[in-house]
């Protein structure tokens, strides 16, 4: 790392933290994150040894520590490192604990002496806690990347720095990205408003935080939660940006998944009835607006309780697939195809015309086309099934005010008596 970098400043970005004694204990530095979890500010404990703070260590059973089971203590005592450690920290203004995992190491001088010794603590695990300074941001699970601040334009800012989480999560060694931008990692066509915001930050020199999408060396995309902060030196100038970057894409799937799992039938992955009403809704404005009509299928499956009953769960769930995939491959790709729950479906035709009669001959040659899908052999596992389905249609003309929920009742009506009929 280049020397001209405040490490102290570094260490105050890290989400882990740091605290560095002496071979007496007296406190050296301690990061920001450091100060937050011990609830106690730079003149606390700069300078103090351990047994001064106003806070006491616990073990799991929630028992203080001994003064020689101190993290620090214990380095001193054998030299040897501590990794993964679980320990809480307390103190009398509140009844609450934190639970930290605790790495701690010695630096030693030619002749084996300890010179300090750094002690890390995090909820979160880092790979270990190491000094020399730069070999602690080097195994930071985040990751951090450092630019020249200048140019901010093309073929700036230059990359100067990328630790070792960068390699993991990017695929590039750090001497392939030395020298160039960062933008060689963005998405082409990430949102402008969030590219404008990082470049307004950056202009002004002020710290900006964004999520974005970036690209590996291999292609894979990844989503980043990215802070970036400027670095002064000695003239208060800005001569760097610290970029920390965390990987959030588990997180960004997992609200996908939630939100899909909100408006989506898990068996089928079709449209729910909530995400139908709300398509439906919008075809009915639109419909309104051009004057044109638009159907809505109410399909029940016959024979499906039969099927059920005779052959259990597992095979109705494999029609009910099946069925979801016939219709799906029957309709326009702009048509809605839904499931409302047991063996109803439902498909919404948009743009069907301002002609009545046409609009009723274009949604009636739908049905028979889907009735004939539905009524082609099952192969269900080991089972061949052969079934068929009631569908009642209603139209709508546009021009007017529908209500979904109407229009869905009055679907479903027609279906009961085809179904009666049949």
């Amino acid at each position: 790392m280049n020397s001209e970098f405040d490490a102290f400043a570094i260490l105050d970005m890290l989400p882990v933290g740091v605290v560095v004694h002496a071979p007496d204990t007296r406190v050296l530095h301690a990061n920001k994150k450091a100060l937050a979890v011990l609830r106690l500010t730079a003149e606390q404990v700069l300078g103090k040894e351990a047994i001064d703070f106003q806070w006491q260590l616990i073990d799991t059973y929630r028992q203080p520590l001994a003064l020689e089971q101190f993290p620090v203590n214990r380095v001193l005592a054998t030299g040897e490192p501590i990794e993964e450690l679980l320990m809480g920290v307390s103190d009398s203004s509140s009844a609450e604990v934190t639970w930290l995992t605790v790495n701690a190491l010695a630096e030693k001088d030619v002749q084996g002496m300890i010179e300090r010794v750094v002690v890390t603590f995090s909820q979160n695990t880092y790979e270990r806690a190491d000094i020399p300074f730069k070999e602690i941001v080097d195994s930071a699970q985040d990751v951090i990347l450092i630019t020249e601040a200048y140019p901010l334009e093309e073929p700036g800012p230059r990359i100067i720095y990328a630790n070792r989480a960068f390699t993991h999560l990017t695929g590039y060694e750090a001497q392939e990205v030395i020298g160039k931008s960062p933008r060689i990692l963005q998405c082409p066509d990430v949102d402008p408003a969030v590219r404008a915001r990082i470049s307004s930050g950056l202009e002004s020199g002020q710290p900006v935080r964004e999520i974005i999408y970036n690209y590996s060396k291999s292609g894979k995309g990844y989503w980043l939660d990215m802070h970036i902060v400027p670095l002064k030196n000695n003239h208060g100038e800005v001569a760097y940006f610290a970029a920390i970057e965390r990987d959030v894409t588990e997180q960004k799937n997992l609200e996908y998944e939630l939100r899909h799992h909100a408006f989506h039938d898990a068996l089928t992955r079709l449209p729910n009835r909530r995400l139908l009403l709300d398509r439906l809704k919008h075809s009915l404005l639109m419909a309104k607006r051009s004057v044109s009509h638009i159907a809505v299928l109410f399909i029940d499956l016959n024979k499906f309780k039969q099927l059920n009953d005779t052959h259990g769960h597992d095979a109705g769930d494999l029609l009910l697939v099946e069925v979801a995939r016939r219709l799906c491959g029957t309709v326009r790709e702009c048509d809605v195809v839904a499931r409302l729950g047991g063996d109803e479906f439902v498909v919404l035709l948009d743009g069907l015309g301002t002609d009545p009669v046409q609009a009723q001959v274009n949604a009636q040659t739908v049905v028979a086309k889907l009735q004939a899908a539905l009524e082609e052999p099952y192969l269900l596992g080991d089972i061949t099934h052969h079934g068929s389905a009631s569908i009642g249609m209603t139209l709508i003309k546009g021009g007017g005010d529908h209500d979904p929920d109407r229009v869905l009742k009055d679907a479903d009506a027609a279906m009961y008596t085809v179904k009666k009929n049949r």
